[in-house]
C-alpha cells in the first residue's frame, strides 16, 4: 500500500511541474473563430480578411477608444474611452466636435472636455457629420439616422431598417446618406427620397465638391459618381473593398481602402498612387489637395503633401475609423482597441 501511494505522489509531482503547452494567451488574436467589434455586412470570414490585420499582441490593459491629435509636428492622445467605442469625428471648430460610436454614443466637446450627449437610440453609430453645431447628422445601423439642433437629439422615422455607412452633404439641403445593398438616400431639406444607385454593392462613403460631383465608394471597387441628376457607375481596374472618398476639387478625387490602396483621379484618368504600406486604409480626409490625411489599421496615419504619402509616427496600434480637421496643425483622429 505504502508503495503505491508513493508512486501516485511521484506521478502527481511530475504533473505539477512539468510544461504545459497553452493554446492561446489571454491578449493574443484568435483568428479562427472570433467576431470583430465591427461587422460591415460582411460575408462570413475570418478577422485577418476583414480587417487586413497582422497578428498583435495586446501586453497591458488599454482604453477601448481613443482620440488623437494632431499640431502640425506630432500626434498625441487627448482622450481614453472605456466602455466607448468611437468610430467617427466632426467638427467645427476646437470648441466645437463631436464624435459618434456604438449604443447610440455621442460626445461633445466643448474645448475643455468630452461630454456625453443623450441620443435616446442604441444603434451603432457609422458616421457624423453636420454644417453647424447646431445642425448635426449621424447615421448608422438599423435605418437610424438622427438630427442635432443644438439642444436635443431627435431620430428621423425611416420605412426602411438599412444600415448606413455615411452621411455627407454640401448643406442643409442637400445631404447624402449611403449603406447596404447600394442603398442611397438624399435629403432636400424636408424629407428623406431613395435614388437609384444601379448596385447591390455596400456603399462606405460618399462626398463630393458640388451638387453635381459626388463619388460614393464601395464593395468589388465600387465608385459611382452623381452628375446633379443621376448616379452613373465608373469602372476601375480593382475589385478591392473601397472605404472612403475625398473631394478636394473637381479634378482631384482619391479613395483608399482594402490592403493600402491609394487611387488617384487628376481629371482624366484615375491611378493607384503608392502608400507604402499594406494595412487598411479606414478614412481620408483632405484639408485642401496639398494637405490630405488617410487613416486605418495598425495606427496607420499618412500624409499628402501634393506630391507623395508619407507615413506619420501615431504611437498606437489601435483601428483608426473617423478623421477630421480644419486646418493643417488642428486634425482630430478617433480608434478603437483591436480586441
Amino acid at each position: 500500500m505504502r508503495t503505491v501511494y508513493l508512486f501516485l505522489v511521484i506521478i502527481f509531482m511530475i504533473h505539477l511541474f512539468s510544461p504545459v503547452k497553452i493554446p492561446f494567451a489571454a491578449d493574443e488574436w484568435k483568428l479562427e473563430e472570433d467576431t470583430p467589434k465591427i461587422e460591415w455586412g460582411l460575408e462570413e470570414q475570418s478577422i485577418k480578411y476583414e480587417w487586413g490585420l497582422e497578428k498583435q499582441t495586446v501586453t497591458h490593459k488599454k482604453s477601448d477608444s481613443i482620440v488623437l491629435h494632431y499640431d502640425g509636428k506630432t500626434w498625441n492622445c487627448i482622450y481614453n474611452g472605456y466602455s466607448i467605442w468611437l468610430n467617427s469625428i466632426y467638427g467645427f471648430d476646437s470648441s466645437n466636435i463631436f464624435a459618434a460610436g456604438d449604443n447610440g454614443m455621442v460626445l461633445h466637446y466643448n474645448g475643455n472636455s468630452w461630454i456625453k450627449q443623450e441620443t435616446h437610440v442604441a444603434s451603432r453609430l457609422n458616421r457624423i457629420w453636420g454644417t453647424s453645431h447646431k445642425n448635426v447628422y449621424t447615421s448608422g445601423e438599423h435605418g437610424t439616422i438622427l438630427h442635432y439642433n443644438g439642444t436635443e437629439w431627435k431620430k428621423y422615422t425611416m420605412m426602411n431598417a438599412t444600415w448606413f455607412s455615411s452621411t455627407w452633404g454640401l448643406d442643409a439641403k442637400y445631404i447624402f446618406t449611403v449603406g447596404a445593398l447600394g442603398k442611397i438616400l438624399h435629403y432636400n431639406g424636408k424629407k428623406w427620397i431613395d435614388q437609384e444607385s444601379g448596385t447591390i454593392n455596400w456603399l462606405y462613403s460618399v462626398k463630393g465638391n458640388s451638387t453635381d460631383n459626388v463619388y460614393a465608394v464601395g464593395d468589388c471597387g465600387t465608385v459611382l459618381r452623381y452628375n446633379g441628376k443621376e448616379w452613373k457607375k465608373i469602372m476601375l481596374h480593382t475589385n478591392k473593398r473601397l472605404m472612403s472618398v475625398c473631394v478636394p476639387d473637381a479634378n482631384n478625387v482619391f479613395v483608399v481602402g482594402a490592403d493600402g490602396l491609394i487611387l488617384h483621379y487628376d481629371g482624366i484618368q484615375w491611378i493607384r498612387q503608392r502608400s507604402g504600406t499594406d494595412n487598411w486604409l479606414r478614412k481620408i480626409w483632405a484639408i485642401d489637395g496639398n494637405t490630405i490625411f488617410a487613416i486605418g489599421d495598425n495606427g496607420t496615419i499618412l500624409y499628402y503633401d501634393g506630391k507623395k504619402w508619407n507615413k506619420q509616427k501615431s504611437d498606437t496600434d489601435y483601428l483608426l475609423l473617423g478623421i477630421w480637421g480644419n486646418k493643417k496643425d488642428n486634425v482630430y483622429v478617433v480608434g478603437i482597441n483591436p480586441k
